[in-house]
């Protein structure tokens, strides 16, 4: 969602900003580079931050660490706003471009102390794809070390790395001798990972997994999206299964033309409220009070700041009941999506508790021009609840089903003996797939937790802009 930003808060802070002080003995010599971010990460955050009455008193002359300065102004329950020193690289990764080797994985423990980590998807056209790495594979080390929680992270994320695997026999994971090197490149990451019409006892069922809410640089996964769509309603799908295990968000503007295209037409075509946008005080009023639209009147509650409406969608599919399948990767545009359509159709949650953010962010860089900086923040601005007020489900969304992700036993996607996905056919036919495999005991992965932690969430890059 693009965000208009008046500094009608930040100029009375420049103003005093720029008035002399007395002098300190104790105020430390900062070099300028530093006074000017710390002055720039205040005037931002007591503009437009969603929890800008709890700021501390910190003055930014004292602060000598520009980035431990925004971690210790953030709200005791802000868990989400981060800073980076990149606003170029910031910016490539909400379009989907990062530098990366292709490969999503989750590291968990096999045992109390052995860490493996296991691959989710491979995006497409990666140096992981080349090298025929696949969902499944099992990584049981990286350049001949032996993985740990405090290890992994600083291991995997390197731009040159060998990984090794093992396989899973059943009752623990042995060597298997492959090791491939992979390096990093600046990967353009199709969130469209695998999309297919599944025909399962006489009914066709359009299954979509998708990791995150991109248009893309310069739209072409928006154009990847709708031609799904086209797909499914080309094929005439009476069902449509939207695998987000491992979506972590993104736009929620593309998120509500998502919502649009898998609504009742009725709701579509009405302009239903999608979500309900709550901003700090000073910026809920000058929404309220700023004509946006133009038509020279104050816009009030109608705000397109205050609420986003389900746009027109020429894919709409006029469903009744949709399908997610989710895990506790599941985050913050994923929840507004499933949440947002909780009024107008039966949405069935299949998989574990999502992650829990009812929150949305903006990225802010340097306003000034010429810039003097390459930073930017991603504070959180703003709450957002569907058209009955649901919000604040801070602890995830539990499921309808709750049935596990087997990432040890993981299957292709759209394989029917995905438990996950046999349990939405079997809502939708009343036959399911994969129910003798579901009813395997499965002891023996557990995966590392997604913490809300802003420390964590920055190396494992989970954030989300709205």
């Amino acid at each position: 969602m693009k965000v208009y930003r008046p500094l009608r808060f930040i100029l009375p802070i420049l103003l005093i900003t720029l008035t002399a002080c007395p002098w300190d003995p104790d105020k430390p010599n900062l070099p300028e580079e530093v006074q000017v971010l710390n002055h720039w990460i205040w005037q931002g955050m007591s503009d437009v931050y969603l929890w800008e009455r709890h700021l501390p008193d910190l003055d930014p002359d004292y602060q000598e660490d520009p980035e431990a300065y925004f971690y210790d102004l953030l709200y005791t329950e802000d868990h989400y706003s981060w800073i980076v020193e990149d606003s170029k690289e910031l910016t490539a990764m909400f379009d989907g471009i990062e530098r990366s080797t292709g490969i999503s994985a989750r590291p968990g423990l096999l045992t109390e102390t052995k860490v493996i980590s296991i691959v989710e998807y491979v995006s497409s056209d990666s140096p992981a794809e080349d090298s025929a790495i696949k969902r499944g594979d099992i990584i049981i080390a990286i350049d001949g070390q032996s993985l740990t929680a405090e290890n992994y992270y600083d291991l995997f994320l390197q731009e040159v790395a060998t990984f090794e695997f093992g396989d899973w026999n059943g009752t623990g994971v042995v060597p298997n001798g492959r090791e491939i090197t992979l390096r990093a490149i600046q990967l353009n990451q199709n969130p469209v990972i695998h999309s297919e019409v599944i025909d399962f006892q006489g009914t066709k069922t359009g299954y979509l997994v998708y990791t995150q809410f991109t248009s893309g640089k310069d739209g072409e996964w928006l154009e990847e999206l709708n031609r799904v769509f086209q797909d499914f309603n080309t094929a005439g799908v009476s069902d449509v299964v939207v695998d987000l295990r491992y979506n972590r968000g993104g736009s929620l503007d593309l998120s509500a033309y998502i919502a649009s295209t898998l609504a009742p037409k009725s709701a579509m075509q009405g302009g239903q409220t999608y979500v309900n946008l709550v901003w700090n005080d000073g910026y809920n009023q000058f929404w309220k009070d700023f004509d946006m639209d133009g038509d020279g009147t104050p816009d009030g509650e109608n705000s397109t700041q205050l609420v986003i409406k389900l746009p027109a969608s020429e894919m709409n599919m006029d469903l009744s009941s949709v399908y997610f399948l989710t895990t506790d990767n599941t985050a913050s545009a994923s929840e507004s999506l499933m949440t947002g359509l909780y009024p107008y159709m039966d949405v069935i949650q299949i998989g574990t508790t999502t992650y829990g953010k009812c929150y949305g962010s903006v990225t802010i860089e340097d306003w000034d021009d010429p810039k003097r900086h390459n930073w930017a923040m991603q504070p959180i601005v703003l709450k957002y609840s569907n058209a009955n007020g649901f919000t604040d489900f801070v602890n995830g969304i539990d499921p309808d089903f709750e049935v596990e992700d087997r990432l040890l036993e993981a299957k292709p996607f759209g394989s029917l003996e995905d438990p996950v996905l046999g349990k939405a056919l079997e809502e939708i036919t009343g036959v399911n797939p994969s129910l003798k495999a579901a009813k395997v005991p499965y002891e023996g992965f557990d995966v590392m937790p997604v913490q809300k932690n802003k420390m964590v969430e920055r190396r494992i890059s989970l954030p989300d802009v709205f």
